[in-house]
């Protein structure tokens, strides 16, 4: 679990996670899914609790029906994932505990040039990785395999895609996982991502979500 202060884990219960903003710190209820055909694990978002600070503790949210809660992104990084599973393997048997660590960073590290907690936490990768929590510093030992791992990433999707990766990246990037309260849904898809997904016999998918008609 992150680091967070004693007045925010006070409000943090069982079938609740805490998501950090900046300095700002929001409570969402949520339970845990098996991936259907898997043997994946996946958080599903419940719903927004309210927003804790240290003088009044737990705000609730305001009743506005239809409001979305949260969003999170879900296409290129599931994407990457799904075609670099030998690389993450690696960093299992390479790093034991921290493998999960090095293969999440480095896919933040590809699609953003960089990493944090942050941007762990407004990701699926952070439903997929249920529980990790990045570390405050990492050894040199660990940088040295996202960088390895970052440029690992950025062959295998060269090699994969050709000419078309910076289109197929971008498309894909539009992809995410909204919240109104009931559960995530998968935003529309661009025209082009299921075009990607037959040409390329990509094994990504959308439908374990409901998706959103809107």
């Amino acid at each position: 679990m992150a680091n967070y202060p004693d007045w925010v884990l006070a409000h943090k219960k069982k079938g609740t996670y805490i998501n950090k903003v900046g300095d700002r710190y929001y409570l969402y209820a949520a339970h845990s899914e098996r991936v259907p055909g898997t043997k994946k694990v996946r958080r599903v978002c419940d719903g927004y609790l309210g927003r804790i600070t240290q003088d009044q503790g737990l705000i609730p949210p305001r009743d506005r029906p239809g409001t979305v809660f949260c969003s999170v992104e879900y296409g290129l990084s599931s994407l990457i994932l799904s075609l670099c599973g030998n690389i993450h393997s690696g960093f299992r048997r390479t790093f034991v505990v921290n493998g999960d660590f090095i293969m999440a960073a480095s896919i933040l590290n590809y699609i953003y040039g960089c990493f944090s907690q942050e941007l762990f936490q407004h990701s699926w990768l952070s439903m997929h990785f249920l529980g990790l929590s990045f570390p405050d510093r990492t050894t040199p030992q660990q940088e040295t395999g996202i960088q390895q791992g970052t440029r690992m990433i950025a062959e295998t999707l060269s090699r994969t895609f050709g000419d078309s990766l910076a289109y197929v990246t971008a498309v894909f990037s539009l992809v995410t996982l909204v919240s109104s309260g009931k559960g995530f849904h998968c935003s529309r898809l661009p025209e082009s991502v299921p075009v990607f997904v037959e040409r390329y016999a990509l094994s990504w998918r959308a439908d374990l979500w409901q998706k959103s008609t809107t």
